[in-house]
């Protein structure tokens, strides 16, 4: 199958397209020949490096759209109903879509590997796309973070009938997507704007499994509950991944060294080549299985699959370390914004650096987790030996409202739980708060999902 013959536009606008899902979006749609536009309200990394690329973004949003007759509008789910580009393009009954809605038609006749999962998503599909890479097969894919190496980038058109994406569950958005091989990594309560308990979370989960397509493969971890399962086809088949005797895919011989991981993977009780992580953390041994079990499934050699977790180097901000301007110190970069995922890096940063203090600057990200989950958050980042806490990113959320909670929340939280902590305040002062309160010998940690490389930058030039 040419992938380019199934691609129903020969053109789209993409509105927001400096966004990490629309960026990628962008590069993917270039790949398979389609010539696309865009503008975004702000200039960034991400349309600078589009630009380069050779495509037209504008910034700012006026009351005009590029010639789109074969084409689409495509905006992200932050652009609101009165965006004028958006008007316009109506007006002129051009077809306008979410990204969520591109993304499921684009899945529309392609084998697609979908990873969906509170936490871990972004790193597993890297993960699967660098198994698949290794065995020489050209996958599209579509990516929550840049990959780390040269022009891989988060968004890919490629050559072979394979679509790997991350399927997310804010807005239900998952729900568009067909996959071939599905997988569910963790589920964990979050996104209160969308769900208001673990069970409405739950109910979506299964519609997402329950699309799976005739003949498909479902991918859990062993801790997701079998309600999820309920709505899925009679003929698709269950693979549960864990630790675990009755685990289908495993980690065999899982050995240790401040905090890279090596392991034997157990494949239907079948000894695959064994993997050396690069990516630090123990719970990459569960996004490595995951990756492989489906890769191998759609394809992939095994052996080419495995060596290609082994080369995999990682996602920006997913425990990317940095080094200082000195040479001397190194600074820990996470993308964490929920106290379980807090908990896996300060982990993590106790395996890779023993006995070194660990001063976390961390953003929280919605006033409806922080509140939500209050407790949590102070529990978790107790676990660091000292925490200064920046002020609410209000993503989705009016900032000019009273929402009931504010860092000082959190920073209590963290006190009586048993930490130490302190407001950090607004994000153009944080780094300089960091690089005041940092011992001689910690370890600085910076955690949330807005918008920190400044801060970190700023860090990384002040050690």
């Amino acid at each position: 199958m040419n992938p380019r013959t199934t691609i129903p536009i020969r053109r789209a606008h993409l509105v927001g397209i400096g966004g990490s899902g629309m960026s990628g979006l962008a590069r993917m749609l270039t790949g398979l020949g389609v010539a696309v536009t865009g503008s975004d309200a702000f200039d960034s990394p991400n349309v600078r490096a589009l630009r380069a690329l050779g495509l037209r973004i504008d910034v700012g949003h006026r009351s005009e759209v590029p010639p789109l007759d074969d084409g689409w509008l495509v905006r992200s789910a932050a652009i609101p109903d009165d965006n004028p580009e958006l008007l316009e393009a109506r007006r002129k009954r051009i077809p306008c879509l979410y990204y969520a809605e591109a993304i499921g038609t684009l899945s529309t006749g392609r084998r697609t590997i979908a990873v969906a999962g509170t936490h871990g998503k972004t790193s597993t599909t890297a993960m699967c796309v660098a198994a698949l890479h290794a065995s020489k097969i050209d996958c599209s894919y579509l990516v929550g973070g840049e990959l780390i190496g040269e022009g891989i980038g988060n968004g890919h058109g490629g050559q072979s009938d394979l679509f790997v994406v991350e399927a997310c569950e804010f807005n239900r958005s998952f729900h568009q997507l067909r996959p071939t091989f599905g997988a569910i990594l963790n589920l964990d309560s979050d996104h209160f704007d969308c769900y208001p308990d673990l069970e409405a979370l739950e109910e979506s989960f299964a519609a997402y499994a329950g699309n799976l397509r005739h003949g498909g493969k479902l991918y859990v971890h062993e801790s997701v509950p079998d309600t999820v399962f309920r709505r899925l086809p009679k003929d698709v088949t269950v693979m549960k991944i864990g630790s675990q005797l009755f685990a289908d895919v495993r980690a065999l011989d899982v050995t240790d060294e401040l905090g890279r991981f090596s392991f034997t993977p157990s494949y239907r009780k079948r000894r695959l080549p064994r993997v050396t992580l690069q990516a630090l953390g123990k719970f990459q041994v569960f996004n490595a299985l995951f990756a492989l079990a489906m890769a191998v499934d759609a394809g992939a050699d095994p052996e080419g699959a495995c060596r290609g977790l082994s080369e995999y180097r990682g996602v920006a901000r997913r425990f990317q370390i940095w080094n200082g301007e000195s040479g001397r110190r190194q600074v820990v970069d996470d993308y964490a914004h929920h106290p379980r995922e807090i908990e896996a890096v300060l982990s993590t940063v106790r395996r890779v650096y023993p006995g070194r203090p660990i001063l976390v600057a961390f953003q929280p990200h919605q006033h409806s987790r922080t509140k939500n989950l209050l407790a949590e958050f102070g529990a978790s980042l107790a676990l660091a030996d000292a925490c200064l806490v920046a002020d609410i990113y209000a993503a989705r959320e009016d900032p000019n409202l009273d929402h009931g909670v504010a860092a000082s929340d959190v920073v209590e939280a963290v006190r009586e739980a048993g930490g130490r902590a302190m407001v950090g305040g607004p994000l153009s002062t944080l780094g300089g708060r960091i690089l005041h309160e940092l011992e001689a010998t910690a370890i600085p940690v910076v955690l949330g999902a807005g918008e920190l490389d400044g801060v970190v930058q700023e860090v990384v030039r002040g050690l």
